[in-house]
């Protein structure tokens, strides 16, 4: 009787081991571990580079927005800084009366009666600049004084999360203005018509770790329509066209 025995040699079996199974999982887990954590930063970079650039395009259409405003200030416009001192920050507000489209939104100009630049604290310690357009006139005027708790036809953020915004106004080289210090914390600061300060200075800083940023917005003296209005006779003067 011949018995015959099977010889099996390295190399020649046709599957895998449970161990090598198992090793080729853990690479395998490993290696889209590693390849999810670079694709989780990479879109965590982008988002953040993309919401940097949208506060700094958010941020440079405020000031283009102040600048714009300033410079368009009429000659019988109206204007009014009110200030609360709470130890760390300024609350303000800065009133405009009788500047019926200085301010404009999304290239539409909004009429209204008076606007105001308000900050509102948050719950973190920062703040919200807010813009308030009003139907009806909330300064007192020389005929009439102005309603109390006159409400806002309609609110736009300009900017979010700041940590300081201050309001100092300037009158060429001279600093001095009518103060009325009802006390040791709230100041306000009042120009009637024609009297308009001739810059005006923001210092604000975004965040709560942002370094300070400082504008400068100019105010160009323009003359008192209604001035111009009694000088002329309350005549309109129309230029004739040139002859071609």
């Amino acid at each position: 009787m011949k018995i015959h025995t099977s010889h099996f040699q390295k190399g020649s079996r046709g599957g895998f081991t449970l161990l090598e199974l198992v090793l080729a999982m853990i690479i395998s887990g490993i290696l889209i571990t590693m390849i999810m954590k670079q694709a989780d930063a990479t879109i965590k970079s982008t988002r953040l580079t993309v919401d940097t650039q949208t506060e700094q395009i958010n941020r440079d259409a405020f000031f283009t927005l102040m600048q714009r405003h300033f410079q368009r200030l009429p000659g019988d416009a109206r204007m009014e800084l009110t200030f609360t001192d709470r130890g760390d920050q300024y609350l303000s507000d800065m009133t405009f009366q009788d500047v019926p489209t200085s301010f404009s939104w999304g290239g539409t100009p909004i009429s209204a009666e008076a606007m105001r630049i308000t900050t509102v604290p948050l719950r973190d310690g920062q703040l919200e600049v807010e813009l308030q357009y009003y139907e009806e006139a909330i300064l007192d005027t020389d005929d009439e004084f102005a309603e109390d708790g006159i409400d806002p036809v309609a609110r736009i953020t300009l900017l979010t999360g700041v940590r300081l915004f201050e309001w100092r106004v300037l009158r060429g080289t001279s600093k001095t203005f009518p103060v009325d210090w009802s006390d040791e914390s709230v100041g306000l600061y009042e120009w009637e018509a024609n009297t308009l300060p001739t810059q005006v200075e923001l210092n604000v800083a975004f965040g709560l770790n942002g370094e300070v940023i400082r504008r400068v917005f100019w105010i160009p003296k323009k003359q008192n329509p209604q001035q111009t209005t009694r000088a002329t006779g309350g005549q309109n003067q129309q230029t004739a066209p040139p002859v071609q």
